[in-house]
């Protein structure tokens, strides 16, 4: 499991094969990847923030994660007359996804070169 949080690409690459061989459809696998893959990123998110600071940020992570779900209701009660709750989750979720992969990733590099530099 350790391997999934350190690599969170890897996870992802893991779980689209397993729904893969599962569904034996492309888009299907790899939603249902990103999905579940979302979860172990924003474990992954958790777990670096605490080796790297000590301190535990999962109560921010939640408020941004809340804040991606408002701004994106906004953004499609502007652009429709009605909101549509499950489209806006389930967008949301997508959202969230392609913003904790590069912050996994850069609290990631960030952790090798602290472990190089000390």
């Amino acid at each position: 499991m350790t391997l999934f949080i350190i690599f969170p690409i890897f996870s992802l690459v893991v779980f689209y094969m397993i729904f893969f061989m599962v569904f034996r459809t492309h888009q299907k696998a790899l939603r249902l990847a990103l999905d579940v893959g979302t979860f172990v990123v924003l474990y992954g998110i958790h777990v670096a923030l605490i080796a790297l600071t000590g301190q535990n940020y999962l109560g921010w992570l939640l408020i941004a994660i809340l804040l991606i779900f408002a701004v994106n209701a906004l953004w499609q009660r502007i652009q429709q007359v009605d909101v549509d709750y499950l489209q806006m989750i389930r967008h949301s979720w997508r959202i969230t996804i392609l913003i904790a992969l590069p912050v996994q990733l850069m609290l990631f590099g960030i952790g090798i070169r602290q472990l190089f530099i000390h």
